[in-house]
């Protein structure tokens, strides 16, 4: 049966399975189409499963947001009587995160689709991505205390372990240390903030907001490369904006939560693609003149601020 349901809340986990299925089912030469529920009609999704394609012979349509909310009794109709007989060319596939099936018309519904729950524990992601890795467990134990709460960073954060030792498939509990970002908790909020104050160049709500990730004890290169990979991001953003791509579609291609992209597009009027490049090499070159001692550790991030 070519019909599922993938349940859980990491948008990359539920993607790699996305992926899988659609080459264990033999469909990666189908066209793709995707639906956001939240906002698209789920008829117009099932009209498009019930229609045959004429450029490709094979389809993969995939429904995400599947939720209790769309579940009308028109909607729960037309899906059992597609689901009863449904299209072989068409590789359907929805996703959940926060579906209640307890109601019998619900369950009878789901029970016609293959339900995959994505409920992977946080060590076992951390073993089997860094299974082909010598990998010291320090390393292990810091990638849980870091991003327990936060599996769309975990997995971009070993992600970049691996890329950074490709060749020697060696990471010490130094390199890890060195290399990740170590977590705000809930206040990521702040580090957008700051962005935005030193694009519209104000000082003083920038000193604050320094201030108060002060609180966090986060070190002057740490803060650094939080900066960076936020204004990495701000260049791919915009780049995207740029040629009418829409937010949920520069989110999907990127690979970041929506979220960010939605405090990211907030900030793309204040600059343009030469200024963001240029403040980046102005941030590499900190970092590369505070990890070699050049530069004083303590008020480097003031100091930027102050000469804005």
């Amino acid at each position: 049966m070519n019909s599922y349901l993938i349940k859980g809340t990491s948008l990359s986990l539920i993607d790699r399975k996305i992926d899988e299925l659609i080459k264990n089912e033999k469909f990666t030469e189908a066209l793709v189409t995707t639906y956001d529920l939240e906002e698209d009609s789920i008829l117009l999704l099932m009209e498009d499963a019930d229609t045959i394609s004429f450029l490709t012979p094979n389809k993969v349509i995939i429904g995400r947001n599947f939720s209790n909310n769309i579940l009308s009794s028109d909607v729960i109709s037309v899906l059992n009587k597609y689901l009863d007989n449904p299209n072989s060319n068409v590789l359907l596939i929805f996703t959940a995160n926060n579906l209640d099936t307890r109601k019998k018309i619900v369950k009878e519904l789901i029970s016609k689709l293959t339900i995959i729950n994505i409920e992977n524990s946080v060590k076992e992601l951390i073993n089997s991505n860094l299974s082909d890795y010598e990998v010291e467990n320090k390393v292990k134990n810091l990638l849980e205390e870091y991003y327990q709460n936060d599996i769309e960073r975990l997995i971009n954060e070993i992600t970049k372990l691996k890329i950074a030792f490709l060749d020697t498939k060696k990471i010490t509990y130094y390199d890890a240390v060195n290399l990740l970002v170590k977590p705000l908790n809930n206040n990521d909020n702040l580090v957008f903030d700051l962005v935005k104050y030193i694009a519209t160049k104000d000082k003083k709500e920038a000193l604050i907001t320094y201030n108060e990730l002060l609180k966090y004890n986060i070190e002057s290169y740490t803060l650094i490369g939080l900066l960076e990979s936020q204004y990495r991001l701000l260049y791919q953003v915009k780049i995207l904006y740029n040629k009418g791509v829409s937010s949920k579609e520069i989110a999907t291609i990127l690979d970041v939560h929506p979220f960010r992209v939605k405090k990211t597009l907030e900030l793309i009027r204040f600059y343009t693609l030469k200024e963001v490049r240029k403040f980046l090499k102005r941030l590499a070159d900190i970092d590369y003149k505070i990890k070699s001692g050049i530069y004083d550790n303590n008020n480097i991030i003031e100091l930027l601020i102050l000469n804005l």
